[in-house]
This record gives structure tokens, sequence and C-alpha cells, in this order.
């Protein structure tokens, strides 16, 4: 099933093999209302880097990001990620 599919559906056509309760109940509610606003378009997706004015992703502004947040990932796996040399965002 596509995501649209299930989401023009109400209640949502979902059923999960383990109820859902505590957190994970409140953790999927959250989803459901975050997705409730997402409008699917038959446009081709766009990658679109927000730390940089022209849209185009640059390690500098991903690290001036991670040094001025409130809290650096103490994983050491963010550094290894493989990220694009160079992506270009048309509009």
């Amino acid at each position: 099933a596509t995501v649209e599919t299930v989401c023009q559906s109400t209640p949502l056509n979902i059923h999960f093999r383990r109820a859902l309760v505590g957190n994970r109940w409140e953790a999927w509610l959250h989803l459901v209302r975050r997705l409730m606003d997402v409008q699917l378009t038959q446009r081709p997706d766009q990658l679109c880097w927000k730390l940089t004015r022209n849209g185009e992703f640059i390690v500098k502004s991903m690290y001036l990001d991670v040094i001025n947040s409130s809290s650096i990932p103490n994983s050491k796996h963010v550094w290894h990620v493989k990220v694009p040399l160079r992506v270009k965002v048309f509009m």
C-alpha cells in the first residue's frame, strides 16, 4: 500500500501485530497528527538544505549548526555518514 492510499481512509487503514501502549501509543498519535498535514502531489521530490540560503549543502553549514545546538551528538557515527559532495536544489 502507498502512503497516499493509507492516509485517504478514515480511520487509517493500518493494523499492528501487537498492541501499542504507553509511550509507543503516544508516539504513534504524534506521528499521525504530523502526517495529516502532509499534502502529497505528483511532482518529483526535491532536496532542500534549510541551513543555507540557496539550498545547497555545505559541510560548514552542518558543522555550525551542530556546534551551535544545545547538545552535540555523542555518537561518532554522525561524522562517518556519507553525504553528497554537492547538492543543488532547483525550485
